[in-house]
């Protein structure tokens, strides 16, 4: 099991390929408020929530594998992707 400084390092770079797997992928600014990482028996992934830095409302969720930063699934309302 990671101890807090190394479970704080998994989680930011996490969140910092999130990010960018947002602006990349979908042209949308994240902001991630949570997250909730696996423990290593389950898995070795990490998953992200939070909102459209531009619309606290519109919430957004991503599961990433915390080891290799490969994107797991991705949730976001469906009409902001569209546009």
């Amino acid at each position: 099991m990671f101890d807090s400084h190394e479970n704080t390092q998994v989680i930011n770079k996490a969140i910092e390929a999130g990010i960018t797997h947002f602006k990349e992928k979908y042209g949308l600014n994240v902001e991630f408020t949570r997250h909730k990482l696996n423990p290593p028996d389950l898995g070795t992934d990490v998953g992200l929530y939070g909102h459209l830095v531009e619309d606290k409302d519109t919430e957004v969720f991503l599961l990433i594998n915390y080891e290799t930063l490969e994107v797991v699934t991705v949730g976001v309302p469906e009409e902001i992707i569209q546009k």
